[in-house]
């Protein structure tokens, strides 16, 4: 029998995801509507499909989401400006951050577009002016493209400036924006660009973007993406291991016979979960020996030679993967504890490694999505000046630096009451409505008010924190008092 090669391909439900290539569908109309492709690998369903398939990036957007929008929003005024002198202008704020997106909540919607960013490099926010108050939607990174910058324009930024709006102008090269529903392309413009430069162009855009490289931008992790293919390819290889088992490369040797077809057939079957533990038995025809018609075989021989002894251990590349994902998260700069690895934590180490974070990439992240959005966009062109929205964040104090802070103040008489009010609105879980209250009141020292509340309260022995928790609780009660109904 002639020398045969067998071979264990894996079957077809076992071969590699996410090879697939994804379809562009302007793919045809670039040169029609003069728009610019994305690189290759670049494109947003490209980078979004690679992150899906990552063992790391949808801990670390998901973390974004969680800790830049779902805090909720607040709205505060600029230094100087108060209820006196700005309150017409915090309504009309308001307003604008409870209807600018009535679908859904304006930290989901604010979520999808971090989502956006942190998956494809680039988000974009149709704004809708039909009349009234401008309304706001997410439109698909994937549906979108851009032409060159065709056009030098002068557009006017209303600012605040010595206590007066101010109209400044500038001019600067501008782009158009397509999407593309069905078959049909949606034009939309730069924001601030006025109707009459581009009359197709129904809507405004504003493009959000990780960098400024290009007409495009790429997800922060983009440098990673070798190292992201790669730890997926190691996890589909080890998918296949436990599927088709531990098959060492071999050499079947028969000596003066050869195998039988069901032999043949059983090593190629010889393979999957339900060969493991189980016995091979081969059956071989010996050849005859000598001439003629005798019915004497000769005595035959099976050999199975190893030509790989290499050593499997319960899974490949772990290290490897180990080490991609440390710079996963490098990319990211997130400590490994916003994805849930905090075996080498304390509540010391986590603290300081949650106010860094805090520090360096959350509080910048939300105050520029703000800023890009709402205080530098929207606001300036609706009237509103002295009022400033933003995100907050989570809670992050240390016990014991409160206290001292607490004991500080309570000590030199710095706190006046209307400094009490947050304070007591976070620790009973309520909300205070200043307007009840008296100026005089508000303005009175703290100090002057602990003796009194001492005595009633009989916390002699109290520490300062539970102090301030009476003096909140007093200052209700008189409120009460005062107003004739709960608070």
């Amino acid at each position: 029998m002639a020398a045969t090669f067998i071979p264990f391909a894996k079957s077809e439900e076992q071969k590699e995801s996410g090879s697939v290539q994804i379809p562009d569908k302007f793919e045809g109309v670039y040169e029609q509507y003069e728009l610019i492709p994305y690189e290759d690998g670049k494109e947003p369903a490209a980078t979004r499909n690679a992150a899906e398939n990552s063992n790391i990036i949808p801990q670390c957007v998901d973390a974004y989401k969680t800790n830049v929008t779902k805090f909720g929003t607040v709205l505060e005024y600029i230094p100087g400006e108060s209820d006196k002198t700005a309150i017409d202008e915090w309504e009309k704020a308001q307003e604008m951050l409870e209807t600018v997106v009535l679908e859904q909540t304006l930290e989901s919607f604010l979520g999808e577009l971090v989502d956006d960013l942190e998956n494809c490099g680039i988000a974009y926010v149709e704004v809708s002016r039909g009349g009234g108050l401008p309304a706001l939607y997410r439109i698909p990174n994937e549906d979108v493209r851009c032409t060159r910058k065709y056009r030098r324009v002068e557009i006017a930024y209303k600012r605040w400036r010595n206590n007066k709006e101010q109209t400044y102008y500038q001019k600067r090269w501008i782009r158009r924006y397509a999407q593309k529903v069905g078959h049909d392309i949606v034009w939309f413009r730069e924001f601030g660009v006025k109707p009459e430069v581009d009359p197709q162009a129904e809507n405004e855009i504003i493009c959000l973007r990780i960098d400024n490289d290009g007409p495009y931008s790429k997800p922060r992790w983009f440098g990673n993406a070798p190292g992201v293919i790669g730890s997926h390819r190691a996890e589909v290889l080890n998918h296949n291991y436990f599927a088709n088992g531990r098959m060492l490369s071999l050499l079947l040797t028969v000596i003066n016979g050869e195998l039988t077809e069901g032999s043949v057939q059983t090593l190629k079957n010889a393979k999957g979960t339900d060969s493991q533990g189980g016995i091979l038995l081969l059956e071989a025809i010996g050849y005859e020996k000598g001439m003629g018609a005798t019915e004497e075989k000769e005595k035959v021989q099976i050999k199975l030679d190893k030509l790989n002894d290499l050593l499997q251990n319960d899974a490949l590349f772990l290290e490897y993967n180990r080490e991609k994902r440390k710079e996963i998260l490098s990319a990211f700069r997130l400590p490994p504890i916003y994805i849930g690895q905090s075996d080498d934590y304390n509540l010391a180490t986590s603290n300081t490694a949650r106010r860094i974070t805090e520090e360096q990439v959350f509080i910048p992240y939300r105050k520029w999505l703000m800023d890009e959005i709402f205080n530098n966009r929207l606001f300036p062109e609706m009237g509103i000046h002295r009022v400033k929205a933003g995100l907050r964040g989570p809670k992050i104090v240390d016990p014991d630096e409160r206290k001292q802070l607490l004991e500080f103040l309570a000590d030199r008489g710095i706190m006046l009451v209307r400094h009490l009010i947050p304070i007591a609105e976070e620790v009973l879980g309520t909300v205070i409505d200043e307007k009840k209250y008296t100026e005089d009141y508000l303005d009175t020292p703290i100090a002057q008010l602990v003796n009194l509340v001492l005595e009633e309260s009989s916390l002699l022995s109290a520490t300062s924190e539970e102090k301030v928790v009476s003096i909140a609780k007093q200052m209700l009660r008189d409120a009460e008092k005062k107003v004739g109904y709960h608070v």
